[in-house]
């Protein structure tokens, strides 16, 4: 293969850095990796190595990840800077973006306000809990942060 230029290299190297973010998410070394992915050590090693590899590997690599069909090449191509996974999260190099469900962003605050109240306030009621919870979620509806009830 043609070595590749320096903005592609950049963008192998990209890539290599969210496959290892990604299995490192997995839990997994890079052998199971390379087995989950059905492809060969050596060439899952080039992957995270940030050298070029076969258009197939990439698509075994993004069924193997949950990764969303493209999107290896687009992070190869310049044309992304993350990648997308099958469940909507996208990792970034260095963390991930994760589409929250309004629901369970709403039922999560409602129980840390719970739950910090009751260690920070122990003498509050319950009554006064949940009043100070209704509050916050009613600040949270007015300024667009959470859907409104209707």
């Amino acid at each position: 293969m043609t070595p590749p230029s320096d903005q592609t290299a950049r963008h192998l190297q990209r890539l290599a850095a969210l496959v290892v973010q990604r299995r490192a998410q997995l839990d997994l070394s890079q052998e199971d990796a390379a087995r989950t992915c059905g492809i060969a050590y050596m060439t899952y090693r080039k992957v995270e190595g940030g050298q070029r590899v076969r258009d197939s590997t990439y698509g075994k690599l993004e069924v193997g990840f949950n990764f969303r069909a493209g999107s290896c090449k687009a992070v190869i191509d310049g044309a992304a800077d993350s990648v997308v996974l099958e469940d909507g999260t996208e990792l970034i190099e260095g963390g991930q973006i994760t589409r929250l469900d309004p629901e369970a962003l709403e039922s999560s605050l409602r129980e840390a306000i719970r739950d910090g109240a009751t260690l920070t306030m122990p003498g509050m009621t319950l009554g006064e809990v949940e009043a100070m919870n209704e509050r916050i979620v009613e600040n949270l509806r007015k300024r667009g942060i959470l859907p409104s009830d209707s």
